[in-house]
């Protein structure tokens, strides 16, 4: 179930989001994980992270992430989205033009994990 910190998204949106994690099922290290979707809108920088878990009931150690990526966008500085995944441990910039509002970044960073994900939103 996603959660949304400082912000309420339109009803297109919050479908996408659904959609999105009811849907994507990904393959990382012979494991099948499914996403939850985080986001933070502050004032300054907007940010939404998936947080890629296992299917199966977490151990004694609770709950594991094995894979994790996060999409940034300093709003004033207006330079493009940051990309960071935590299976390589690097981050990069994404060429966009700028994002009009949130629900824009919102629907940007989740296509543009499908496409990375091979799944179609």
């Amino acid at each position: 179930m996603s959660k949304i910190f400082g912000f309420r998204p339109q009803a297109a949106t919050q479908q996408l989001i659904d959609k999105f994690e009811k849907e994507v099922l990904i393959r990382h290290n012979n494991q099948q994980l499914v996403g939850t979707v985080y986001i933070d809108m502050q004032d300054d920088r907007w940010a939404v992270a998936v947080a890629y878990n296992y299917t199966r009931k977490p151990g004694l150690h609770g709950h594991e992430n094995p894979l994790e990526v996060r999409y940034s966008y300093p709003v004033q500085e207006n330079t493009g989205v940051q990309m960071f995944r935590s299976d390589s441990a690097s981050e990069k910039a994404l060429k966009t033009e700028p994002l009009k509002d949130r629900d824009a970044f919102i629907r940007f960073a989740l296509m543009q994990e499908c496409s990375i994900v091979g799944r179609a939103a």
